[in-house]
């Protein structure tokens, strides 16, 4: 019988060794394990009130933690999910709590515990309400949490999940309240979707904001109101930096003054409009690059930026337009290229010719904002003229709007102007100063009867007028100053011209009962009116030609947009049925009648107690032209003072051209 060897084989251990070590090993792995589900389970209950004071620190508002704290770690990040978190406001605002929620749970990168990075990388809010809010003075705003490096580090944060959330934003200073539902749509994914009001306007909202931890925050939003469809999309770094987003704006509707109404700028109604921007948030305020799109028929592009670091906020605007259209033009100011049908009072219609502008001066949305506006048109299209290099430069500082300088090369010369309305008091005071350059007339008149072929005439002229009103229309109603258009040596000839029955071809025939064409030497002449409270009383009208001098009386009414002028002419060499006609120029202003004045052949008087009518001896002599009207002096004509001015003029100067 052999004996055991007192000693193991080399490489074997004693199997009361092997089985002596395996509990310690089932220990070291079952310990951790135990702790994480214990955690997990609840076991951190005793950790709510650290967790809810650190929260607290973090954020500076009062944390709590009503429901139960879960702790669940994996070897890259540690999850803590809370029941029934309550987040204060600050005591400014009208509601207690910012942010109430059935469940919340955030996510900490083990890798920044382990360096001293602090920042929550992810955040999930399930049932519950979001109260966002912004004062009605100081513009302060309820959401400002956490600063960099703490624990709530708003740039470390990269995504975002909610579902059952209930969002409300209230904006006092603005009148604006709001109310959406989030809910999950996948992983990082929250759609939205609710609605408000804007003062009185309602609006819809809905979106989607797609959120993770690789990849930049991608956002999509689309608002209506009314006609006015607007569209945001585009990226930032995190769901919590969507003041550093990068956006694409998109606005289009049927009426451009509906959106302006948005910022609270009155405009008369206006064509359709489709405009995109690149937008993007500046210091107190936002910044819309690369504005393209159209207006109407016209083209627009450019900047603008939106500043509301003073008292009122602040426009700076740099825009641009190829072409502009006239029509669009004129809206903007309340014009119409066709004016409404003469009032029809028997037909139940309450329509009148309007030629004037009426656009709305507003003086409480004029105080509202400032700004600073500059504008060019390379061409403009839709005129007679097709006018070019169209500039103006508008400015609305503390209720005062200047546009000045605008100008735009017009048939050859240019007009330009400056305009002001002071809107610090209702009703607001425009005062304008229109001047038009020597321009030829053969450009400048070819749709009213001139023909530009044999025409080197050329006309200056210059508007000043001031009123006050609550529309254009109504300034000018109320307006004082002159108008005044004065013609230099040339020779000027007519044709025939559609545009309107007042045209030099028609006035022409009538007073000359000659053909609407032919040639005439123009020494001098001045078309001028001294305007008083809305009535525009010509002072003087006179043309002096070769053959004839021209004078004309009468008025224009701005309040009823109504003109009766006569013109009469005297010649200068004996004609035997050649003395012209007394011309009467009359109705809307919008479209003038030209008339012949009917001769008054009888006129009644008393003899012997009898009612009798008499022939005027001048009209049966009305066919032959003595000619004996002399030269007008042109020195003040051509310097186009008034009526009076000009009578006191010694007669030494009537021969002056």
């Amino acid at each position: 019988m052999t004996r055991a060897s007192p000693h193991p084989e080399p490489g074997t251990a004693p199997m009361h060794a092997r089985t002596t070590h395996r509990p310690w090993l089932w220990a070291a792995i079952a310990t951790p394990v135990l702790i994480w589900a214990a955690l997990y389970a609840g076991a951190a209950q005793p950790l709510r009130g650290l967790v809810a004071q650190r929260a607290s620190a973090a954020l500076d508002r009062a944390v709590t933690i009503g429901g139960p704290l879960r702790v669940l770690v994996t070897p890259f990040s540690i999850y803590l999910t809370a029941g029934d978190v309550r987040v204060a406001n600050p005591r400014w605002a009208m509601d207690d709590a910012l942010l109430t929620a059935r469940q919340a749970t955030v996510r900490l990168a083990t890798f920044d515990l382990l360096i001293g990075r602090s920042g929550i990388r992810a955040l999930d809010v399930r049932g519950g309400t979001l109260d966002l809010e912004r004062s009605r003075y100081g513009g302060r705003f309820n959401w400002a949490l956490g600063k960099p490096g703490t624990l709530f580090d708003p740039a470390a944060l990269r995504q975002l999940d909610a579902d059952d959330l209930t969002v409300r934003y209230r904006d006092f200073g603005a009148d604006t309240d709001m109310h959406l539902i989030a809910s999950t749509a996948g992983r990082g994914g929250i759609a939205f979707a609710g609605g408000g009001k804007a003062g009185e306007r309602a609006f819809t909202l809905e979106g989607e904001a797609q959120s993770g931890a690789e990849q930049p925050t991608r956002i999509a939003v689309a608002a209506r109101t009314g006609g006015v469809a607007l569209r945001l999309a585009g990226e930032a770094e995190g769901p919590l930096q969507l003041a550093r987003a990068r956006l694409t704006a998109s606005a289009n509707g049927p009426d451009f003054a509906e959106l302006a109404a948005l910022a609270g700028i009155g405009l008369p109604a206006m064509p359709g409009y489709a405009l995109t921007a690149q937008l993007s948030h500046a210091p107190q305020g936002w910044h819309f690059a690369r504005i393209e799109g159209r207006i109407g028929g016209t083209d627009l592009s450019g900047k603008l930026t939106l500043d509301r670091r003073h008292p009122r906020p602040r426009i700076v605007a740099q825009l641009a337009s190829r072409t502009l259209d006239a029509t669009d033009g004129m809206a903007l100011f309340g014009l119409r290229r066709d004016p409404a049908p003469i009032a029809m009072p028997g037909a139940g219609l309450d329509l009148t010719a309007r030629l004037l502008p009426d656009a709305a001066i507003a003086p409480a949305a004029l105080r509202r904002f400032d700004a600073v506006i500059t504008y060019t048109a390379e061409r403009v299209t839709g005129t007679p003229h097709d006018p070019a290099h169209l500039t103006a430069t508008l400015a609305l500082v503390n209720g005062v709007l200047t546009l000045s300088p605008a100008s735009v090369d017009l048939a050859g010369g240019f007009v330009s102007s400056d305009i002001v309305v002071d809107a610090r008091r209702a009703p607001a005071l425009v005062r304008s100063d229109i001047r038009l350059s020597p321009t030829p007339m053969g450009r400048l008149l070819a749709g009213w009867g001139i023909a530009p072929a044999g025409t080197d005439a050329t006309a200056r002229g210059r508007l000043q007028l001031s009123g006050r009103g609550n529309t254009l229309r109504e300034a000018l109603a109320n307006a004082s100053g002159r108008m005044a258009l004065v013609i230099p040596e040339g020779t000027v000839r007519t044709q025939r011209a559609s545009l309107s029955g007042l045209d030099v071809a028609n006035l022409n025939a009538a007073l000359f009962n000659a053909p609407p064409f032919g040639a005439s030497q123009v020494n001098c002449g001045l078309v001028a009116f001294t305007v008083r409270d809305g009535i525009a009383t010509a002072d003087p009208i006179l043309i002096d030609t070769d053959g004839n001098a021209i004078s004309g009386e009468g008025r224009i009414d701005l309040r009823t947009e109504t003109v009766d002028l006569r013109l009469s002419a005297d010649g200068k060499r004996f004609a035997f049925r050649g003395q012209p006609a007394r011309v009467r120029v009359s109705g809307p202003l919008a479209d003038p009648l030209v008339s012949r004045e009917p001769v008054a052949w009888f006129h009644p008087t008393d003899l012997f107690g009898l009612r009798l009518s008499l022939p005027r001896l001048g009209a049966l002599f009305s066919f032959i032209d003595p000619g004996d009207a002399p030269d007008m002096a042109c020195g003040p004509i051509l310097r186009g003072e008034t009526a009076t001015a000009q009578q006191a003029q010694p007669r030494e100067l009537a021969g002056l051209r």
